[in-house]
């Protein structure tokens, strides 16, 4: 049975891009559950972490709105 890895936010140290992901298996989509390149500035060392609090409940809230 999947199970899905905890939300993650993935920062572009080079541009300040940031993004929230919340992955619904394990396995990973490119470009939506992980990045291996900055979408803005294409630079390839980002920096991945756990979601804090405030970072989920703002990319759910994100989500709710669109």
């Amino acid at each position: 049975m999947p199970i899905p890895p905890p939300p993650l936010t993935t920062i572009c140290p080079h541009c300040r891009w940031k993004r929230t992901s919340f992955p619904t298996s394990d396995a990973l989509k490119l470009n939506v559950d992980w990045f291996c390149r900055c979408p803005i500035c294409q630079y390839t060392e980002l920096e991945t972490r756990p979601a804090s609090r405030a970072e989920i409940m703002r990319e759910r809230l994100r989500q709710f709105l669109r």
